[in-house]
């Protein structure tokens, strides 16, 4: 099995979004066209909903813990009908440089990295842990 670092994640962004930190990240937050959900975050490159992450033309869906290359719209938890899977390896190294990216960025803006929030993860993310922490060796130094 491989290791999934994407519930760790999406999870962290959450917290961000609730904290009401993805303004001050450059993202906005706008309701879901067909009201699903939770409201939608739109960066520059990037778009969030709690059910996937979009970036420059891969999306992980995370109902189905995969990646596609996708257009946008239709917007998560929808996948394009015509989106191609991409192998889990590829899909998480095409949104590598953001995610390295936003994590720098959450760090500056907090002023700490994530260890208190790393400590109460629920269990679902928990199991993800070491791979997330693996990704982002360095990051949270």
């Amino acid at each position: 099995m491989r290791e999934n670092p994407m519930p760790v994640v999406m999870y962290l962004m959450g917290l961000d979004a609730a904290h009401e930190l993805l303004p001050g990240l450059g993202f906005r937050k706008v309701p879901h066209p067909q009201g699903i959900g939770s409201s939608l975050y739109l960066g520059e490159e990037a778009l969030l909903h709690s059910t996937g992450l979009w970036y420059r033309g891969v999306l992980y869906h995370r109902p189905r813990e995969r990646f596609y290359r996708a257009p946008v719209p239709p917007y998560p938890p929808e996948v394009h009908p015509q989106a191609e899977a991409l192998d889990f390896p590829e899909g998480l190294a095409h949104l590598l440089p953001f995610l390295r990216e936003y994590e720098e960025r959450v760090r500056a803006l907090r002023g700490e990295g994530r260890e208190r929030f790393l400590r109460k993860l629920p269990p679902g993310a928990r199991r993800h842990l070491r791979a997330w922490k693996a990704l982002f060796a360095g990051v949270e130094g």
